[in-house]
């Protein structure tokens, strides 16, 4: 029998400042929120329908959630809205074992020209490395 391996949180550090300014990324499928902070902005967000994921399930692949929250700036509160969508990848030659790939797509839904879109990865270190 194969053991569960529930994706509960994730949480990220970017030190890239050329990536739209973030700094953190905290996505909790158990309270159903994903959280950015960066310089200026702030971003708070539900995701629908909220579950946790399991990675060792290889069927779990190119899930769709989608998310409604507000956006702040430092100068104005909107709402926003977008996806997050959640894929695996299995890696050959040089690479161990399964990666997953976090994306977000998140729109202003008061300014058209406002959009947050980046993706992070979720690498194992070795091949018997699992994720907790």
């Amino acid at each position: 029998m194969k053991q569960e391996v529930p994706l509960k949180r994730f949480e990220y550090c970017i030190t890239d400042r050329a990536l739209y300014r973030l700094r953190n990324v905290d996505v909790d499928f158990e309270k159903k929120c994903l959280r950015l902070v960066g310089e200026g902005l702030k971003v708070h967000t539900t995701i629908y329908p909220g579950f946790g994921v399991d990675l060792s399930d290889e069927t779990n692949d190119g899930l769709v959630f989608s998310l409604e929250g507000i956006l702040e700036d430092g100068k104005t509160i909107n709402t926003c809205s977008g996806l997050l969508i959640l894929h695996n990848a299995i890696y050959r030659k040089g690479r161990h074992g399964r990666a997953w790939h976090l994306s977000v797509y998140l729109y202003d839904d008061n300014n058209d020209e406002r959009e947050i879109r980046f993706n992070l990865a979720m690498e194992p270190m070795s091949e018997n490395a699992a994720f907790n």
